[in-house]
């Protein structure tokens, strides 16, 4: 056929069962989106009880049945109809409270597979059952049912060959289903929810109301005694709170990061993306958090219109609530320290290893050290010339002094960018930079970049130029005034890593973040260098300072806690 002759064809009204499935490609992706689209209508019926039963991964079987109010007998065919649904009073899209409001979930479902309702809205133990073929009514009799509905779906996509045939294979469908059902389960912790997949049960929860709990019992019991509450704060007419593990508990993917929105599990993306900005830095490389992150709001003030699934919302102030929740991930995750965590060494001898802390730190009689981001801790002294021990009241503390040292490097640089009244140091002897033609091309380039980060170069010869400022970095830069670490780190690295920054192409945020990064680990005290004790008060106190002492820039761990039930344990007081 030409193009012409396609042009040509009349505009006209496409059948109702045509028009039908078309809506259910845009509803029913797959097995997982029946589950979803099911249980939403338990929940918004009230059910506190909900089964799911799935057999060969959703395309065979698929039965949710619950304990809500049911649907009357009169009302069960206008179920079954496009765009007919009890979720909106007032047709006021503002104002929506519940998770389905379109009504387009079982005709879509029909629409593509047998769909079989049996419904009670009363303690008769009498309701009916309607079943539909193709979209149309096969059965409608009378079927014994206490209140509640049990809606089941067979051979889906048995009328879509090529949506059939996409379909993954059963045990990759399952995984998505049980993906599904543990979003909503934390979207609802007062529902009570069991899958079973093919005779065999999955996954169950109690339905306790508690999200913590829910959360162990859908993630397992390692997570138990490691989540730590976020919130509540009030920001923009939002009430914003939830969940994180601890920095220890990391996932390698995203499928552990949920947001809740007025009940539903969402993905907005650009909340998304302002909360993983938050928490990158604190976590080491490629790895994620275990996070429940739950807003509440006026429903005036959240669009859930603009995903055709629902999986996705817009909060009319979004950045807003974006800060104000990163902010509570990055106090979280930057202070909590490691716990230490020792498997049983029956073998170990503690007169066969070398002395581990240095003999002049035994009496320690120092002022505790008192900080805004740590407890009050008490100096002991420096272990293998590489940690600093310390007694808290809640513990000892392990503190690396390589990663503290970047940590206060780290946030001193950056606090400088774009800061309005502090003035970068001037080098009492400015540092010569001699460059190859090459290099000094590029290097020229970044001149306006890097003075707006603190370093201040001149041209000083065709290939040669004259480092005048810094920023004040303490323990690197000699002269700096107040200077506790002086001459701890390694001034040497500093041109090097300049240089070494410079010669990239990238450019931007992620160059300076880069270039930050890069100097304060390069240029910080090294491991295994002994310090006097009070460079090592100097340390914490300036650690303490920080806003986030417990992860270094790259998001390792440098601050652990060995605490009071560990030595209970034990020793077996």
């Amino acid at each position: 056929m030409s193009a012409n002759e396609r042009a040509r064809r009349p505009i006209r009204v496409l059948p109702p069962a045509l028009a039908a499935r078309i809506a259910a490609g845009e509803v029913i992706e797959r097995p997982a989106s029946v589950v979803k689209e099911l249980v939403e209508n338990a929940l918004d019926a009230g059910a506190r009880q909900i089964r799911i039963e799935v057999r060969g991964g959703g395309l065979t079987l698929i039965r949710v049945s619950d304990d809500g109010i049911g649907i009357p007998p009169d009302e069960l065919p206008l179920a079954c109809q496009r765009h007919a649904t009890s979720k909106l009073p007032g047709d006021d899209l503002t104002q929506i409270r519940t998770l389905g409001f379109r009504g387009e979930a079982l005709p879509s479902i029909a629409a593509v597979a047998e769909l079989t309702l049996v419904s009670a809205a009363d303690d008769s133990g009498v309701g009916r059952r309607l079943t539909l073929r193709d979209g149309a009514v096969a059965v409608d009799e009378p079927a014994p049912r206490p209140r509640g509905t049990t809606v089941t779906v067979c051979r889906l996509f048995q009328n879509v060959p090529a949506r059939l045939a996409a379909a993954g294979h059963p045990q990759a469908e399952v995984a998505l289903i049980s993906q599904t059902v543990r979003r909503l389960a934390l979207a609802a912790p007062h529902a009570r929810m069991t899958l079973k997949v093919d005779e065999r049960q999955v996954l169950q929860t109690s339905g306790s109301g508690d999200r913590a709990t829910t959360l162990i019992e859908l993630y397992g019991p390692a997570l138990a005694g490691r989540l730590q509450p976020l919130g509540p704060i009030e920001v923009a007419g939002a009430c914003i709170s939830g969940l994180i593990a601890d920095p220890e508990v990391t996932r390698p993917g995203r499928n552990q990061v949920h947001v809740i929105v007025n009940d539903r599990w969402t993905q907005p993306r650009g909340l998304l993306t302002t909360i993983e900005a938050a928490y990158r830095p604190l976590l080491p490389r490629g790895r994620h958090p275990v996070l429940v992150l739950v807003i509440e709001t006026e429903p005036n003030k959240v669009d859930v219109n603009i995903h055709p699934s629902k999986l996705e919302v817009r909060l009319l102030a979004e950045q807003e609530i974006g800060r104000a929740a990163g902010e509570l991930i990055r106090t979280v995750l930057g202070r909590r320290p490691r716990s230490l965590q020792l498997p049983p060494q029956d073998d170990f001898d503690p007169l066969a290893t070398a002395p581990l802390v240095a003999e002049e730190s035994s009496a320690y009689d120092d002022d505790p050290i008192v900080t805004p981001g740590l407890p009050p801790l008490r100096l002991i002294g420096q272990v293998r010339a590489r940690l600093l021990l310390l007694e808290g009241p809640d513990g000892l503390y392990l503190i690396d002094q390589h990663r503290a040292h970047e940590r206060i490097l780290y946030e001193r640089l950056k606090a400088l960018h774009g800061a309005e009244h502090e003035e970068p140091f001037v080098l009492p002897d400015p540092l010569l930079i001699e460059l190859r033609p090459a290099q000094a091309a590029r290097f020229s380039q970044r001149l306006d970049e890097l003075a707006t980060l603190g370093f201040r170069c001149e041209v000083f010869g065709t290939h040669t130029f004259l480092l005048r400022t810094a920023p004040p970095m303490p323990g690197v830069l000699p002269g700096l005034s107040g200077d506790a670490l002086a001459a701890l780190g390694q001034p040497d690295e500093l041109l090097k890593t300049l240089l070494a920054l410079a010669d990239e192409e990238a450019a931007g945020e992620t160059w300076k973040e880069r270039l930050w990064v890069e100097l304060a680990c390069r240029t910080a005290v090294r491991r295994g260098r002994p310090l006097e004790r009070s460079a090592m008060r100097a340390l914490v106190e300036a650690l303490g300072h920080t806003a986030a002492p417990a992860v270094c820039p790259h998001g390792s761990p440098l601050l652990l806690r060995i605490d009071q039930d560990h030595f209970t344990r034990a020793f077996g007081w």
